[in-house]
């Protein structure tokens, strides 16, 4: 069981278990709306309802991944099962809401702001902007009251698992049972009959072909499409669009002043006399003004501050501090370096580290570019901003005007001035040159789209790139001819043969070496090459899975060197294995190593997982939650 969890659970694990609850889908994943009010419920949790359209929103947007994954119809049971599986992230997460609110989580005003502040999407230039964030709201259909009390409900529930997450600890005892489990090797040798060596003597009949055709004809459909009408804004047009006129640039470069100046560097050196335990304040300023006068008198200020700066780090470099702006220094230092000409000497200047000579050695920076040298870069600036907001305000329009005209485009973009662009024989998979977002594959695929060719909602395909679209036509799945599809069901047929042929033959040989036949003896009986691999690990990576799953399933307790385990498996390309066990050897790690160190921090993260969704199952097993049977129909 252990291996099949660790083989079958990657990373995304924690990320399909949570979710529903996690802030970096605020703006362009599942849209969680406020039950308030809604009569029309997918489901109740302690009398907040859940509105249905919310639910069949997140549930077409599943849909439409899954089928981008399948490039297939969806099973049933498996549409079933992820039907299911989002109903209950929004009961789990109407419930952690509802939880938090109750034990007094509180998310504060500059908490909220700072996590909208810092949402890449709200960003231009890497600052935060209102107007995009105004935008990005437009586009998902909400307001701005509505969105930030969600996302304070969201950012309650990450306070509440993250405190029990980051509460798990695991003992040392723990820790190493965990690791004797996790880091097991086990001694393993196997062969494969291969399922190519059977191929080429597998025959199938037109009978066979024929009757797997007819009790499989769901599978040979051609793919649903549809014909598509769309007007779409890019950004990169805009720019193309926008003219910068002199008098902007000026007044950009007015603005932008402070951004175009290069702060002032200064190299120079210093040599520092301390006051210490042995030195007081009179002693050290009179030692500082010794060492300035020899310097005026011609002494090499480097060798002097190697010889006596008990700045030990600048003084193996007789003094040199490198290029540094102002504010590297304390003050009284900065002030006195700032305010010297190159070549300059000054001293004693007292900071609270001692008495310092300064050596001005260069100095660079300090300039203002002129109009001239930051007109490119002014131009791009500006050019880039104006056609974002011009960007906004036309797909602004572009939503609105094709929400008015309902069921043709032509009138939106002839007020545009864009073209309607089409594509045909758009599927599920996505097409053509709007590719395959999910948005507008859901779009193209909607009832409203399909039965009443109604113009969609505006579709934000990217922070650049925005689209509306219309179904011209739609094309239902037709079942493919057989002719057309008889070659790839007699490949189909002839694998699986082969794959039924190379098991047998494996089978036989598991029997022969559990009957206690010498394994190399009958490796070589049924001409089969044996491939040795020694102390395995439940990861490792030149085992194929599904025979490293079988060797360590096998109970520890069965296990000796004189009498092996033997088992056999059909492994993913076909071929069949046959597998000898015969060593088990508990992980072992050294106590306070990094690698422990980090396995222990990792352990602890995965065990706070694991309570999280316990008190997650506790809370959930109290709550009064009542499900609408007909949500999803």
């Amino acid at each position: 069981m252990l291996q099949t969890i660790r083989d079958k659970i990657t990373g995304w694990f924690a990320y399909l278990f949570l979710g529903a609850i996690a802030v970096v889908f605020i703006f362009w994943g599942v849209q969680m709306r406020s039950a308030t009010g809604v009569s029309n419920s997918a489901a109740t949790v302690n009398g907040e309802e859940i509105p249905i359209a919310a639910v069949n929103r997140a549930w077409q947007e599943r849909q439409q991944q899954l089928q981008q994954m399948l490039h297939t119809e969806i099973p049933e049971a498996l549409k079933k099962q992820q039907q299911q599986a989002v109903l209950d992230e929004y009961i789990r997460t109407q419930l952690l809401s509802q939880h938090t609110s109750d034990l007094g989580y509180y998310v504060s005003n500059e908490q909220l702001r700072n996590t909208i502040n810092g949402f890449p999407d709200t960003q231009v230039d890497g600052k935060f902007s209102p107007e995009r964030y105004a935008f990005l709201l437009r586009q998902q259909g909400r307001n701005k009251t509505q969105f930030e009390q969600e996302l304070r409900s969201s950012l309650r529930i990450n306070q509440l698992q993250n405190g029990i997450v980051a509460s798990a600890f695991v003992t040392p005892a723990e820790l190493q049972r965990r690791q004797a489990l996790e880091g097991e090797q086990r001694d393993i040798d196997y062969a494969v009959v291969p399922m190519s060596g059977f191929l080429p003597t597998v025959t199938v009949n037109d009978a066979d072909l024929q009757a797997w055709y007819e009790a499989h004809k769901n599978e040979y459909l051609t793919d649903e499409t549809v014909d598509l009408d769309y007007l779409e804004l890019r950004l990169a047009d805009m720019e193309k669009e926008i003219e910068v006129t002199d008098a902007a640039l000026q007044e950009a470069y007015e603005q932008a002043k402070e951004r175009l100046t290069t702060p002032e560097r200064r190299m120079a050196r210093h040599i520092l006399i301390t006051v210490g335990d042995n030195v007081d304040d009179a002693t050290a300023k009179k030692k500082a003004e010794e060492l300035l006068a020899k310097i005026k008198a011609g002494g090499d200020f480097a060798a002097l501050a190697k010889q006596f700066s008990q700045d030990t780090v600048s003084a193996a470099k007789g003094g040199d501090l490198g290029w540094a702006g102002r504010d590297a220094y304390v003050g009284p230092f900065a002030d006195a370096l700032f305010s010297m000409s190159p070549g300059e000497i000054r001293g004693p200047v007292q900071t609270q580290f001692g008495y310092h000579i300064i050596q001005l050695e260069q100095v660079e920076g300090g300039k203002t570019k002129t109009f001239a040298e930051a007109r490119e870069e002014l131009t791009r600036d500006l050019r880039a901003s104006k056609a974002q907001e011009k960007f906004e305000d036309r797909t602004q329009k572009l939503g609105d005007e094709s929400f008015s005209a309902l069921t043709e485009l032509d009138t939106t973009a002839k007020s545009l001035n864009l073209t309607v662009q089409k594509i045909s024989g758009f599927s599920r998979q996505g097409g053509g040159a709007l590719g395959s977002d999910a948005k507008v594959i859901e779009a193209a695929f909607s009832t409203d789209a399909i039965e009443k060719h109604q113009n969609s909602s505006l579709i934000p395909v990217a922070n650049d790139h925005a689209v509306v679209l219309r179904v011209t036509e739609h094309h239902a799945p037709e079942q493919k001819p057989f002719a057309a599809v008889r070659l790839a069901i007699e490949a189909r047929l002839k694998e699986q043969a082969a794959k039924d042929a190379a098991a047998k033959r494996g089978a036989d040989l598991l029997a022969r070496v559990e009957s206690g036949a010498d394994w190399t003896k009958s490796l070589s009986e049924f001409k089969v090459t044996p491939v040795s691999k020694k102390s395995a690990t439940r990861t490792e990576a030149a085992i194929p899975a599904p025979l490293r799953q079988t060797a360590f399933a096998v109970p520890r307790t069965a296990i000796t060197p004189e009498k092996p385990v033997y088992r056999g498996v059909t492994i993913e390309n076909g071929d069949y294995a046959v597998v000898r066990v015969n060593g088990v050897h508990a992980g072992a790690g050294v106590a306070g190593t990094p690698e422990m160190a980090a396995k222990q921090r990792q352990t602890a993260q995965s065990l706070g997982t694991e309570e999280f969704g316990a008190y997650l199952a506790d809370i959930t097993s109290r709550a009064s939650i009542d499900k609408n049977p007909k949500v999803f129909e």
